[in-house]
């Protein structure tokens, strides 16, 4: 596959190939010097994640808390 380098510096990589990486924007790409050329690799160990995909990754089973609730300022002694 050949692309392009714009002006900028920039590659850009065609939405098939980045859907059947799982590639999607603030994905880190490892890149590997080689000897004609690089290499890239998805880093999927650091991959980021939308705040919405983290909903419930806490596993928290107890009673639903209000914003106001998390405010820890209100408990503190004045």
């Amino acid at each position: 596959m050949i692309i392009t380098v714009s002006e900028k510096g920039q590659l850009v990589i065609p939405a098939q190939l980045r859907r059947s990486l799982g590639i999607s924007a603030g994905t880190r790409l490892d890149i590997i010097p080689e000897a004609n050329g690089f290499k890239v690799l998805v880093d999927h160990a650091r991959k980021t994640k939308r705040a919405a995909d983290c909903i419930g990754i806490t596993a928290y089973s107890g009673a639903p808390v209000s914003i106001e609730e998390m405010n820890v300022a209100q408990y503190a002694v004045k």
